[in-house]
């Protein structure tokens, strides 16, 4: 009898658990990561109809780019999904420049002005005026404490100005380091700065490097140096010369860089050997993906087995349906939710990312950029960095 009253009691709590009311679910279900939204939804089919389509943001990085080109419209597209996310509010910086990204936050230049943006509240912000103009790069250093920014001259005698964010959460003023024995030096013109091992590596054309150490940053001191080696890349006279090259570090701390053909082909990776002071080439990515053609590069660890050991650059070769959306935090992290009612029912991925231009690395067939469309005034977005703002 006892244990006929126990099955009862157990039969009537999980009815009561599967017949919440729907509004009480839905305000449980705001409370959880977007994570852990699947498994709400697979209780049972009550608590499966309260669960909103979401796309996941942080799933692979996403391209973002202007909507309306000089009104700064985010739109964000994602390689998985083969989908436009564009978000309804608008970054007050028209005609803003793209320089960095990290996480959530945004760094652009407007004219003299330096300007962080949240893409997820849209608020930007001014940095102090720079008395130095303009800058041809800005880096970001991703949110390690103390939070440093560069603003870097690349052409003619090179120049630096550091700012760094105080306790209180402002950016002091910019302070400038400038040697011109340094050199005169033209750096490849489509690829950012990077911060490797606490100095700020430039990358040229020919695969030679100049490097700034931060911590000789003052006007009598801090200088950019060209360096002896790496001399080349160490391409064949025979081979065709790369049209693109950007600079990045590996999620391994590496100092890589990806060297891209007229017209998409050939493409190669290479890597700086330290010790040397050569780059060496790789034939595989272990397994990660690279997204690169913008002044961000990025290294992106995935379990997506089509994007594996690829490298994809905004070129499309279809252009894909666009979704309204918010962009919603939980918990660090970050979705992209339709604003519509019945809108982006259809969440799932993209079969094999045939609609975006990637290489295959180690394939000795590289597909050329032909029929394809560029992705003007973009950059690509890791949301992978949790809880940075």
């Amino acid at each position: 009898m006892a244990a006929a009253t126990t099955t009862a009691m157990a039969a009537q709590d999980k009815r009561d658990w599967s017949s919440l009311p729907r509004d009480l679910l839905s305000l449980v279900l705001k409370r959880l990561p977007w994570s852990t939204h699947p498994s709400f939804g697979a209780a049972c089919r009550n608590w499966r109809s309260v669960v909103a389509p979401f796309y996941p943001a942080w799933v692979t990085p996403v391209l973002l780019s202007a909507a309306d080109v000089g009104s700064t419209n985010l739109r964000f597209y994602s390689p998985y999904y083969h989908k436009n996310f564009e978000v309804s509010c608008t970054l007050e910086a028209p005609g803003a420049k793209f320089c960095c990204a990290a996480g959530r936050h945004l760094t652009l230049c407007q004219l003299s002005k330096v300007l962080e943006a949240d893409l997820v509240t849209g608020d930007v912000h001014e940095l102090p005026p720079s008395i130095y103009g303009w800058f041809h790069f800005v880096v970001y250093d991703g949110g390690v404490e103390p939070e440093r920014m560069f603003g870097v001259h690349t052409i003619g005698h090179p120049r630096t100005a550091l700012t760094v964010k105080d306790d209180d959460g402002e950016w002091d003023g910019w302070h400038l380091a400038l040697v011109p024995d340094s050199g005169f030096m033209e750096a490849s013109p489509n690829t950012n700065p990077v911060l490797h091992g606490g100095s700020l590596y430039v990358l040229f054309d020919d695969g030679k490097l100049a490097v700034y150490d931060e911590s000789l940053h003052c006007d009598d001191d801090g200088f950019f140096k060209i360096l002896d080696k790496p001399s080349s890349f160490g391409i064949h006279k025979c081979d065709e010369e790369p049209e693109d090259k950007y600079l990045f570090e590996s999620d391994d701390g590496e100092l890589m860089a990806v060297l891209i053909g007229r017209r998409g082909t050939p493409v190669r990776i290479v890597k700086l050997d330290e010790q040397e002071m050569e780059w060496h080439e790789v034939d595989s990515l272990g397994g990660r993906a690279l997204f690169t053609g913008t002044l961000d590069t990025l290294m992106s660890k995935t379990k997506v087995k089509w994007m594996q050991n690829k490298v994809f650059f905004p070129r499309l070769y279809q252009w894909p349906d666009t979704v309204h959306v918010d962009i919603v935090d939980r918990h660090g992290e970050l979705a992209f939710v339709p604003t519509s009612t019945g809108a982006g029912r259809d969440t799932k991925p993209a079969k094999d990312g045939a609609n975006i231009w990637s290489h295959q690395l180690g394939s000795e067939n590289s597909t050329q950029f032909w029929d394809t469309e560029k992705l003007d005034y973009s950059i690509w977005v890791d949301f992978n960095i949790h809880n940075k703002k």
